[in-house]
């Protein structure tokens, strides 16, 4: 079974996104107790570590990888 490279793309877009929606929700009902404006800036940091570091270069090698 072939599938272009656009729809496998796409198709891991959508698992990527209801994957991270799932994680936001938990995360959501979890930390609602704790919200601080320290707790939201530690949050946005951990959040653009991550972001920069590690799950950019999956992104980038994965769709290299894809598209190749």
């Amino acid at each position: 079974m072939k599938v272009s490279s656009d729809k496998l793309l796409l198709i891991a877009c959508l698992v990527w996104a209801a994957a991270g929606f799932n994680v936001l929700r938990m995360g959501l009902h979890a930390y609602s107790a704790y919200i601080t404006a320290l707790n939201i800036l530690g949050s946005m940091a951990v959040f653009t570590v991550f972001q920069l570091f590690i799950f950019g270069k999956l992104v980038r090698k994965h769709t290299a990888r894809i598209n190749s």
